[in-house]
Parts: structure tokens; C-alpha cells; sequence
């Protein structure tokens, strides 16, 4: 490369330097020496023509014109020299600054070596930094806000609201547990809703102001927040196990000056600025909803109880209306009440027996069916004791006394008592006592009778048949458990109607009564039972048969047939079984 020399700080080549003025000066040389040839001298020459000093420095116009080319050129190369490294420096910036966004920047790596500009550079990083981590904390912010509050709105119970705020907030911040401790009506913290919450102090789920750390935090209305949590706090149980949690923050649910419950998050990981920012906004957005929400059911409740006390009043007003009409109308009632009550006294005295009693239970009233039925008259019976004209009961006793307390306690009673008319002859009828209120209580009973003696003579009479029939009954069971013989009558169903003892004792009972009801399905195989009971509707359908079989070493014959019962009106089967394993023997011996 050709060498180059530095004029100014301008660079030109030397050798065309040297040439140009080689030439110059040799030029002016030989111009001055021929004009001092014409001249007397150097300095004459100066002095009769001073303009040569301009031919003198003639050589130095190429030196000059070539430094203005030079310069001019070079100047122009440096000018765009200039440019390109700043367009280069720009680019660097450029890339830099466009690393710092995207967050690629390295302090260390990424420098331009001039000191203020890196200087510069950090500090535009270390701004844009801050700034995209306070706008990404608080989009974030925002956004777990907005969520939220979506959340509240959607909802018209605080409970349900409470368990899905609590489940959405754990995750949205990364925590573990959380639950949420409301204020109720005895001033009580008491647990909500909750997410993975597993404290054992808590079963109860109930808190009083102060108690604990959450009571604290309730009276304090400031926010806990806590790094170093104790061993029996709190456990956080997972899949892969059970752990105590890092960090545990609680946040009063402040509502103006008053607090409306408390907030209560456990993680393993500790909470930064932004979080417990966000946590305490999402705590005072839900005490917000929640006092909303109870506001509503508040004003809702009132609502009904206003629209309930209108509606009451409103029925009331109908109902004063619809008592003045029924009252008018009641008073021309009770007009006819009274003529018809006359007319029916008129009626019930003609058709039946009555007596008035005083509360001493002395006969004040009688009407003539009374006296005609137990062959009295009316003087004498006016003021004698109702119980004089009853039988005694047993060992003397008053069978009537019990009823009486009753009826003085206001309760009306019936009941059928025996009678001594005039002729000591008994007589059964079915009273109906009426006790009837006055201004002190009970003034008056009022007694109907109706005559039942006929009725009763004949049940007394039933009794005896049926005596006699149970006894006859009785008499053809022991005749039937005195025969050798397995007596039974089944119903179609299969159940035992009738037994003997044989029976009875062959199915391991003591007595008949224990078999009755019973069926083969109660000691057998269920399909062996069910095929003999198969085998005794076909006999019931076909009629009368009879086998002789081998059971448990005995030789057995059985007799069945149909039997109508008449009690039950249906068709059963009657069995007779009698062992019969000498006879069988015997003919077997004389074969």
C-alpha cells in the first residue's frame, strides 16, 4: 500500500505530494533565473517588479490547489466514514435497545465500550425493567381482580360466593389453602368456605374475637402476615404427602371502619408485594360483595315482611268485612238455630232418652222415653244421683266415677252402663254424656240414652254358643292328639291350618300352636317345598290318594285328599300319615 501522509489530520498520498512540488519549484526557479538574466539582480528585480513574489510562491499554488482536492475528497471519505459508524452505532443501540425489550440484555456482554453509553444503556434496562414488571404485575392484578369480581357478581349467596372465591384465589396466586372466616349473628368467626383447609383447632369451624391468630388479625384489622409458621399450625396434605406450609398470610375483611371477617392463605412459597397488594384488594372487593349480598337478603326479607304485613292487612280488612256480613247474617241464623233446636229438642224428647245432670251429677231433667224405659216416674227420679239408678260394679265398686271426671274436664264421653229399672230387672244403655259451658265452666251435662238391652241379650247368648263351640273345639283337639296318628290340614297356600300334637312334635314343638301358620318352605329346601306343593294342588285338582313310602328308617303311609275350610272358604288338603313299618314287615315275613 502506498505510504501516506497526515497534513491537519487529513491524509494524502506522499509521493504525488513530493512530485507536484518538485515540478513547482523547478518551474519557478528557472522562471526567476531568466527574468533576473534581464534584470540587474535579484533584488532589482524585486524592487522593479515586486509582482514577482507571486511567481516566487508560484510553487506553492499546486501544493495548495492539490491540499484543497485532497481535502476535499477526504472529507467527504471521512464525512461517510462519520456515517457509517454512526449508522453502525445507531444499528448497535438498536439491537441493544431491542434486546432490553424482549428481555435477551446482557450487562455484561452487551456493551458498546463507550462507558456513558453503557452507563446509559443499564439504566434504560434497569427503567424498562421496572416498568414491564410493575405493568405485568398490575395486568395481573387487574386481571385475578376482574376474575374475581366476575365471580362475585354471579352469585346471590355468600356461601356459594365464598367457596368459589376461595378456590380461585388459592390457584390464581399459587397458594395451597385458603378459607375464609365470615362474622355471624352470635359475633362468631365462623368457617364459610374453604379450600384443601385442614386445621384441627378448626373442626368446630367456630372462632372468637382474639382467639388465635385469625381473631388477632379480626380485632387488629391489619393485615398478618407470617414467614415463620409453627410445627402444629397448620399441615398442607397432598398426594406425595403432608408438610408445614412457608408462609401463612391473613387479611381482615375490612368494610370502611368495620370488619366483616377474616382471610386466610397458607403456601409454600412466600407472597411478593404485588401479591399481598392484590390479596387485600380481592379482600376488600369481598367484603364488598358480601355485605351486598346481605344488604339484598336484607332488603328482601323486609320486602317480603312488607308485602306479607299488606297482604295481612289487606285479608284482615276482608275478613272484618266478610265478619260484619257473617255477623248480620249469623244473628238471622241464630233466629232460625233457635226454632229449629226447639223443634229438635221436640224431636229428641219423642225419639230418645234424655236427662239433664247438674255438675253434683243430681238429675234435673227427664223426658218421658227415660221413665218409660226403666218404669219410673218423674218424682221419682227429680234430684236423685244419676249413679243410684247404675248396677254396683264388681266388689262394689263405681264403674261410673272415672267416666265422670272426664265429662267435669269438659270432654263429651259414651259408654254402655247397666241400668236397675223399677223392677230390679237390668237394663243396658249406650250413654252419651254432654257437658255444656256457662260463665263458671261446666253448668249442665246433658246425657242421651239409647235403649241396647235387646242387642246385649243376644250378644250374652252369642258368648254362651261361642263358649260352647270353643269347647267342643278343645274336645276334638285332644281327640285328635290322642289318635297314633300325624293329623294336618294344610291351606292352598301350604301353611298349617289345623295340627295335632304328633305334628306339632315331629316339627319340634311343644305344642300345635307354635306350627300353625307355618309351611314346608319354613324347614325345607326351597324347591323340595316348592315341588310338594306343586304335588298338593294336583291332589287338591285330582282328589283323594294315598302312598306308603320310607322316611328316616319308618315306613310311612300317607293318606291326602281335598278338605273343604269352611273358615277361610277355600279348598285345603288333609293329611293322615300313620307308620306303619311291623305291618310291612310282617307281610314281608310271610311272603
Amino acid at each position: 500500500m502506498e505510504p501516506v501522509l497526515w497534513l491537519n489530520k487529513t491524509p494524502f498520498h506522499r509521493s504525488r505530494f513530493y512530485f507536484f512540488i518538485f515540478i513547482s519549484t523547478i518551474l519557478t526557479g528557472i522562471a526567476i533565473f531568466q527574468i533576473c538574466q534581464l534584470t540587474d539582480g535579484w533584488l532589482a528585480l524585486h524592487e522593479n517588479a515586486p509582482f514577482v513574489v507571486w511567481l516566487e510562491l508560484l510553487p506553492i499554488v499546486p501544493v495548495v490547489f492539490l491540499l484543497f482536492i485532497t481535502i476535499k475528497k477526504l472529507q467527504e471519505d471521512a464525512a461517510a466514514g462519520v456515517e457509517k459508524d454512526k449508522r453502525v452505532l445507531i444499528s448497535n443501540i438498536s439491537g441493544i435497545i431491542g434486546k432490553i425489550k424482549s428481555g435477551q440484555y446482557n450487562k455484561e456482554h452487551d456493551v458498546m465500550g463507550e462507558e456513558v453509553i453503557d452507563t446509559a444503556l443499564r439504566e434504560i434496562y434497569e427503567k424498562f425493567k421496572s416498568d414491564a414488571d410493575n405493568e405485568r404485575h398490575r395486568s395481573w392484578a387487574n386481571e385475578g381482580l376482574a376474575i374475581l369480581r366476575e365471580v362475585m357478581g354471579s352469585h346471590t349467596e355468600i356461601k356459594s360466593m365464598s367457596e368459589e372465591v376461595v378456590s380461585r384465589l388459592v390457584k390464581y396466586i399459587g397458594a395451597n389453602q385458603g378459607g375464609v372466616f365470615v362474622l355471624n349473628n352470635q359475633s362468631e368467626l365462623e368457617l364459610l368456605a374453604c379450600y384443601a383447609f385442614e386445621r384441627k383447632k378448626y373442626l368446630n369451624k367456630i372462632i372468637k374475637p382474639g382467639e388465635g391468630l385469625v381473631g388477632q388479625c379480626y380485632l387488629e384489622q391489619h393485615t398478618l402476615y407470617l414467614t415463620k409458621v409453627p410445627s402444629d399450625y397448620i399441615t398442607i396434605t397432598s398426594g406425595l404427602g403432608m408438610a408445614n406450609p412457608n408462609c401463612i398470610l391473613i387479611v381482615p375483611l375490612n368494610l370502611k371502619e368495620s370488619t366483616i371477617g377474616v382471610l386466610e392463605i397458607a403456601g409454600f412459597k412466600s407472597f411478593k408485594k404485588y401479591e399481598l397488594e392484590f390479596i387485600e384488594k380481592v379482600a376488600e372487593a369481598f367484603a364488598q360483595s358480601i355485605t351486598t349480598i346481605r344488604v339484598s337478603e336484607d332488603t328482601k326479607n323486609l320486602l317480603q315482611k312488607s308485602l306479607s304485613r299488606e297482604q295481612e292487612m289487606k285479608d284482615q280488612e276482608e275478613r272484618m268485612r266478610q265478619n260484619v256480613e257473617e255477623l248480620y247474617v249469623t244473628q238471622e241464623d241464630m233466629r232460625k238455630v233457635n226454632l229449629e233446636m226447639e223443634e229438635l229438642f221436640k224431636a229428641i224428647n219423642a225419639l230418645a232418652e234424655t236427662v239433664e245432670l247438674n255438675r253434683q251429677g243430681d238429675i234435673t231433667k227427664i223426658n218421658d222415653r227415660f221413665l218409660q224405659t226403666l218404669n219410673y216416674t218423674a218424682q221419682d227420679l227429680y234430684g236423685k244421683s244419676f249413679t243410684s239408678l247404675l248396677e254396683p260394679g264388681v266388689n262394689g265398686t263405681d264403674p261410673f266415677k272415672l267416666t265422670w271426671q272426664k265429662i267435669l274436664e269438659g270432654q263429651p264421653s259414651e259408654q254402655v252402663f247397666t241400668f236397675v229399672d223399677a223392677n230390679d230387672k237390668p237394663c243396658w244403655l249406650r250413654t252419651g254424656f254432654y257437658p255444656l259451658q256457662g260463665n263458671n265452666g261446666i253448668e249442665r251435662i246433658l246425657v242421651f240414652l239409647n235403649n241396647i238391652t235387646a242387642i246385649k241379650t243376644n250378644e250374652i247368648q252369642l258368648d254362651k254358643v261361642n263358649q260352647q263351640m270353643e269347647s267342643t273345639r278343645k274336645m276334638l283337639i285332644r281327640i285328635l292328639n290322642e289318635i297314633p296318628l300325624k293329623v294336618f290340614l294344610k291351606q292352598y297356600n301350604g301353611k298349617f291350618f289345623v295340627v295335632n300334637d304328633t305334628v306339632s312334635r315331629f316339627h319340634g314343638f311343644d305344642s300345635p300352636e307354635g306350627l300353625i301358620g307355618k309351611s314346608d318352605f319354613d324347614f325345607y329346601d326351597h324347591k323340595d317345598a316348592s315341588d310338594w306343593l306343586e304335588a298338593e294342588h294336583k291332589i287338591i285338582a285330582s282328589g283323594r290318594t294315598e302312598y306308603i313310602h320310607e322316611d328316616g328308617g319308618q315306613i310311612l303311609k300317607t293318606i291326602k285328599m281335598p278338605f273343604y275350610i269352611d273358615p277361610l272358604d277355600e279348598t285345603g288338603l288333609l293329611g293322615l300319615q300313620a307308620d306303619v313299618t311291623e305291618l310291612e314287615n310282617l307281610r314281608k315275613q310271610k311272603v
